[in-house]
């Protein structure tokens, strides 16, 4: 069986050469007589996709028969891993997520490729063609640096139950976290592979954008519920009370998401406006290599020393293939962007300092200046061996968290050059006056928080209030000018908006997401409580914290297959009312096979606050070690992320009916004549 995955990824790259060398003879020649090879191209990125499926499958099968022979296998499953787990399995070390990423790249490409074969396009043939050679270097790296087709250690076979998954790795959380992150990963290849297609091809319209956005949001989105859900088995599984602790695992991840999220607001700007062509196509390029990044810094072992998440031991292979292949990247835009330079030119209309265009700009300056900060601080380990602690990254956060969200907020409002300053602050009254009334409750104290310690804490809280409330009345405002124009009710111009006007709404509903999750971030990670009491281990003793008391009630053992697990059990109860909360129970998990020890945490939910309690173990003393955290606003956080996903989902939801291309032209002609007309008035 590994002869046989290992075959269907040598017959992957043959054809991939193939294809190659077909794209390149269709797209070099007139197009009538390069038909029959951009046929075959097409069909030869279909073609690796099934080809790296069935090696998929190959190593799925072993994972689920237990074939310990395939050393992948024997180093990531055992005998009496469940099949869920099994599956997961397939992408906990490198040689499966890297197969996993090449999967899901050649499923994204076959897509198009399939799309391209029912009506052929210059622009994707060429995305084709460029997104091939990188699933020939992903397939080549594989072969070459981790390889999931070896054989295993022939005394690790012959024992015949493998060495086990990570224990920290037995989560849902964790399962569905890296395909999500993977498919964001692979997603942002297609709008890198269009952007260099427009440059090769001196195409400055907006038709790669237009090809390129849905893809880019796409990838977004999963990478966005990928980040999510990280942060998510944080908090539950680590046992340190946190969901992003800044660690350069978790800098990774972010990276692209950071370049990504500027991306989609520069779509935003060439579409409507048909500027910032060079920031597109750079930023195209930047978040493929973020992508990259992100990977050499997970993969390399480069950073394992200062990261918990960090595959171990230094791939020297791994770095050069990856470091060569963002070298290359990075090459390719600069030179065919300067070459181009003159296509690609706009020439930006500022008029107004306070106007939507401007605050485009400031957006991707902002996403772009903290992706770099983070960047560089993440990678200062590898050439000097400072370790930039978490409390850098927090004081950091602070401050532009709180620009960014005010401008966020704030460019909704503006007009593309200029704006009426009068009618921008009769429309924040509103937004303005229900922070004022909403802030009230927490300067007073509100649920036993001294919220005034924090500066940046309560300024966060106000200005998300605000945000709040001012995505909703922007919402109103448009909403109720639909029903005005159109001659409806409210709620049929509500209706109307969400099913024709969906990139705005999806980016209404983005935005108070991301409102209502720095509302969580404020109180999760700048007021909480941290008791750590150790008691006997005798029952009836107490524990205080804050508004709750915890009684020591047993220490229970228990028995699963390959674990043994501790549990310290103890009653929770509301100070303030006598309220019984139940019991809660955190436990100490020990696994055998591995000979590790992992901490999993009890949790009492409220709609305001979270009770964390880890149960650390007992001392030589015989004395129960706890640690106790008090989490305010904690499930706003969550709820935010939800409402930042549903906004994705709604934005990039397909139209029933799409314009054909006269009506495309037209819209691009109508839109041409308003920027001419706004570019006279300005210069008048």
């Amino acid at each position: 069986m590994r002869i046989i995955g290992l075959l269907a990824l040598i017959i992957s790259i043959a054809i991939s050469i193939y294809t190659a060398y077909s794209f390149y003879v269709g797209n070099k020649v007139k197009p009538r007589k390069g038909q029959k090879q951009q046929v075959a191209g097409n069909w030869g990125m279909v073609w690796q996709f099934i080809a790296v499926t069935f090696a998929s499958l190959v190593l799925v099968a072993a994972f689920i028969n237990n074939d310990f022979s395939f050393g992948y296998v024997a180093e990531n499953s055992m005998m009496q891993l469940s099949t869920f787990y099994k599956i997961s399995a397939f992408w906990a070390g490198h040689e499966g997520s890297l197969l996993l990423w090449l999967w899901m790249l050649t499923g994204y490409t076959a897509v198009l490729a399939f799309f391209n074969l029912k009506k052929e396009n210059r622009l994707n043939s060429l995305a084709l063609y460029i997104s091939n050679f990188i699933q020939l270097f992903l397939t080549v790296t594989i072969l070459v640096a981790t390889n999931p087709f070896k054989a295993a250690d022939p005394q690790v076979a012959m024992i015949g139950n493998g060495m086990g998954l990570n224990p920290l790795l037995k989560h849902w959380a964790m399962v569905f976290h890296p395909p999500t992150l993977f498919m964001g990963y692979a997603g942002l290849t297609i709008p890198f592979a269009f952007a260099i297609a427009a440059l090769i091809d001196r195409n400055a319209s907006s038709e790669w954008v237009n090809r390129a956005r849905g893809w880019t949001l796409f990838a977004w989105f999963f990478l966005t519920v990928g980040i999510w859900l990280g942060a998510l088995w944080a908090y539950v599984v680590l046992g340190w009370g946190g969901y992003w602790g800044w660690d350069p695992v978790e800098n990774a991840s972010i990276l692209p998401w950071f370049v990504g999220t500027a991306l989609l607001h520069t779509f935003a700007v060439y579409r409507k406006r048909g500027g910032m062509k060079i920031w597109a196509v750079s930023l195209a390029s930047l978040s493929f290599i973020m992508c990259v990044m992100a990977t050499f810094i997970t993969r390399t072992g480069l950073l394992s020393k200062v990261s918990v998440h960090s595959f171990q031991g230094t791939k020297v292979d791994l770095i050069i293939l990856f470091g060569g292949l963002m070298l290359a990247a990075a090459g390719a835009t600069i030179y065919l962007a300067k070459t181009r330079a003159k296509e690609f030119e706009t020439q930006e209309f500022f008029s107004d300092f306070l106007s939507k265009h401007f605050t485009y700009y400031l957006n991707n300056v902002m996403l772009v200046m903290f992706m770099v900060i983070i960047l560089f601080t993440t990678l200062l380990p590898i050439f000097s061996g400072a370790e930039v602690k978490a409390d850098f990254y927090n004081k950091l956060a602070q401050p532009i968290g709180l620009v960014y969200l005010l401008l966020v907020t704030v460019c909704p409002f503006l007009g593309w050059t200029k704006t009426d300053g009068k009618k921008l602050l009769r429309q924040f009254a509103l937004p303005l006056g229900f922070a004022v009334v909403a802030i009230i409750p927490f300067v007073m104290g509100w649920n036993s928080v001294n919220w005034l310690s924090q500066p940046f804490g309560v300024a966060t809280i106000f200005v998300a209030f605000f945000s709040m409330a001012a995505v909703l009345e922007l919402f109103y405002i448009k909403v109720s000018t639909r029903a005005k124009n159109r001659g409806v009710g409210f709620t049929s111009a509500l209706f109307a908006t969400f099913k024709n006007s969906r990139s705005l709404t999806g980016g209404y509903l983005s935005h108070l997401g991301i409102a209502i999750m720095f509302f969580g971030i404020a109180g999760s990670m700048l007021y909480v409580q941290d008791i750590q009491p150790v008691i006997k281990n005798q029952p009836g003793q107490v524990i205080q914290a804050g508004d709750y008391q915890l009684t020591y009630k047993e220490l229970k053992q228990g028995q699963a297959p390959d674990e043994t697990f501790y549990s310290a059990v103890f009653q929770l109860r509301n100070n303030k009312n006598g309220k019984s909360l139940g019991e809660i129970a955190p436990e100490m998990v020990y696994h055998e096979t591995q000979q590790q020890q992992t901490l999993k945490a009890a949790v009492h939910y409220e709609p305001f606050r979270d009770v964390f309690v880890i149960f650390n173990g007992i001392d030589k003393q015989g004395n129960l070690s706890v640690n106790i955290k008090i989490n305010p606003l904690i499930s706003f956080v969550w709820i935010g992320s939800l409402v930042l996903v549903f906004g994705t989902l709604i934005a990039m939801w397909p139209k029933s009916a799409p314009a054909t291309a006269e009506e495309t032209d037209e819209v691009e002609a109508k839109k041409a004549a308003r920027r001419r007309k706004e570019a006279l008035a300005t210069a008048d």
